[in-house]
């Protein structure tokens, strides 16, 4: 992976994640309209603001947290699977997953040719 690659990878992996934070904000507010807010699992909140901050981390690359935001993704969807015994949406998820596992290549390799070349170098390099 070279670098233009890398920070593809990279990009492709925040924009995916704010998806699906778009997508659970979305599902909260359905969800919130057959009562009030207040009566949304607290969950739904965590996890948009947890989602939010490994995505600015992906953003910045930072390398623990396109790690956490692919393991925190597919645990929680499989914890999702396991507790309501329906396994909906699985193509997607895996999609998603997809590219955050992607992204956490990028991030590595983004960093790996910026410690070896220096950011100015790494372009013309592809391993």
């Amino acid at each position: 992976m070279n670098l233009e690659q890398a920070n593809a990878a990279i990009r492709t992996a925040w924009k995916m994640s704010l998806v699906s934070i778009g997508v659970t904000i979305a599902l909260t507010l359905v969800y919130a309209s057959g009562g009030s807010l207040a009566d949304i699992d607290w969950w739904n909140w965590i996890d948009i603001v947890l989602m939010l901050a490994l995505t600015f981390g992906v953003y910045k690359k930072h390398r623990a947290s396109a790690v956490t935001l692919f393991a925190y993704y597919v645990v929680s969807k499989i914890y999702v699977w396991i507790i309501y015994g329906v396994f909906l949406g699985v193509p997607i998820a895996a999609i998603f997953a997809y590219f955050f596992f992607r992204g956490v290549q990028g991030v590595f390799a983004y960093h790996r040719l910026t410690n070896e070349y220096g950011e100015d170098q790494a372009v013309n390099y592809s391993r």
